[in-house]
């Protein structure tokens, strides 16, 4: 597709600023299914196995022919089919499910790792990584649901109740949901029994009206943040503040260039989720039934991200609960809750084993580690705040006016936003060099700062003399 590769890169040369082509093609592939979303919906709802069939072809031309990742479809078919074996294999073994996802892990490490190892200037001609995350989510999602659905009943949690599977899905319908096409390269992740209600949502007519609303406003917000990314990211962005061009600024000019750069980076998130979240929607995802009284359809939360509450959040549990949603619930109910039983063990290392497995899902850059084992201590270090200082803030807020309650609220959101910024530059910097020469540059605050609450609450007991 040589001739495709080269008007895409006239239009990323002309109107968007020289983004790589690869990402060019992404953008490509999910306005693409959008129209291939309708087709879809005109598939009746009874003819299931027609539904499983068509997800899986658009998915062999939006990523095999717009994006020309063959190979990568070819990685992902036989890990698709070696799982499914696995799965088939030991389905009545209750270890199955950790099998699955050693499995599944290791052949994504081995994917990271020849990325890594060939990638050049920040590409690589073959990288189906992206795509093979959302994957793993899916099919380590369905092995711990198959065994819940195995388990009884009174010892599931209200989460495991709604999605446990009773037995191994078929191959066809397995393939259509670890292939679902508008979300295939970027997500969102979702749980087989959610895939199982869109496939036998009938698409009423007034419904089709609402879903449309939906599904184009929420693509109409990722255009804006895509041009918010064009327009911005060449001069912020978090690389640009290891450059000496920008060492003649103070903290208070850093500090601010460090907020800003940290939405136009966040922004090419939001516009691939966005604009993937709406095709979603159009096929009729999230439909989680028919009220019993009304009739009127139901439906689910499917965003991967609540882009106010991580720019406006505030407190870190709102940020990072609103960030990544799909891969936040994975980790929570298939790694921390599967690993950690209740008032068992420090929470603080339960979630340092969680961020952990995270980075090790995201690839194995230095950056990444960096980034996930600051955010367990900053999660932790915000955690001690909170537990110290919000109920003494309510009582004096009670007696001397409201306006403390709200600098304290504005307080927790700027220092939030602060935290989620630098925690995220070696994410993008990726090398340890050049992570620490961006923290340098800023004066390590937010590693000093977490030290000083670790020292001052859980070493000194400052919280007594708050609550006193």
């Amino acid at each position: 597709m040589q001739v495709l590769n080269q008007f895409l890169e006239r239009i990323s040369t002309t109107y968007l600023g020289g983004i790589p082509v690869d990402r060019v093609a992404t953008v490509l592939a999910v306005l693409l299914s959008y129209a291939l979303a309708h087709l879809f919906r005109l598939i009746p709802a009874k003819q299931t196995q027609s539904r499983h069939l068509f997800s899986i072809v658009a998915t062999l031309f939006l990523f095999g022919i717009v994006q020309e990742q063959f190979a990568g479809l070819v990685h992902l078919f036989a890990g698709a089919l070696g799982l499914y074996a696995v799965i088939r294999a030991l389905q009545n073994n209750p270890r199955m499910p950790v099998v699955v996802f050693v499995l599944a892990m290791a052949h994504m490490s081995y994917s990271q790792i020849r990325r890594q190892l060939y990638e050049t200037g920040g590409t690589t001609d073959l990288d189906y990584t992206g795509a093979q995350m959302v994957f793993v989510i899916k099919v380590t999602s369905l092995a711990f649901c198959i065994r819940d659905g195995r388990e009884k009943v009174e010892r599931l949690s209200a989460y495991q109740k709604k999605n446990a599977i009773q037995g191994v899905p078929g191959l066809l319908e397995y393939i259509g949901y670890v292939f679902f096409f508008p979300g295939f390269a970027v997500g969102p992740a979702f749980e087989m029994a959610t895939y199982r209600q869109m496939v036998v949502f009938d698409g009423m007519s007034t419904e089709r009206k609402k879903l449309n609303r939906r599904a184009y406003g929420t693509l109409l917000v990722g255009m804006l943040c895509l041009a918010v990314f064009v327009k911005y990211s060449a001069e912020y962005n978090y690389i640009n503040m290891a450059l000496p061009a920008f060492s003649h600024l103070g903290i208070i000019g850093r500090t601010l260039r460090l907020f800003v750069s940290g939405i136009v980076t966040r922004a090419a998130y939001y516009t691939a989720w966005k604009m993937s979240e709406g095709a979603c929607i159009l096929t009729g995802l999230g439909f989680d039934g028919y009220a019993a009284k009304t009739g009127e359809a139901l439906w689910m939360d499917i965003s991967n991200v609540h882009i106010l509450d991580v720019e406006l959040g505030t407190s870190m549990k709102q940020l990072v609960d609103g960030w990544n949603i799909g891969t936040n619930t994975w980790l929570r109910h298939h790694v921390y809750l599967r690993i950690t039983k209740p008032g068992g063990g420090s929470s603080t290392m339960a979630t340092l084993l969680t961020f952990l497995v995270s980075a090790l899902w995201h690839g194995f850059y230095p950056g990444y580690y960096l980034t996930f084992v600051l955010a367990a201590l900053a999660a932790s270090a915000a955690r001690t705040l909170r537990r110290n200082l919000h109920r003494p803030v309510l009582r004096y807020s009670t007696v001397h006016g409201l306006y403390i309650k709200k600098l304290y609220d504005f307080a927790g959101w700027a220092l939030s936003k602060y935290t989620l910024d630098f925690v995220a530059t070696p994410f993008m910097a990726l090398t340890l060099p050049l992570s620490l020469d961006i923290w340098r540059y800023n004066y390590f605050l937010l590693p000093l700062g977490i030290a000083f609450v670790h020292v001052a609450f859980n070493v000194l007991g400052a919280g007594r003399f708050l609550s006193a």
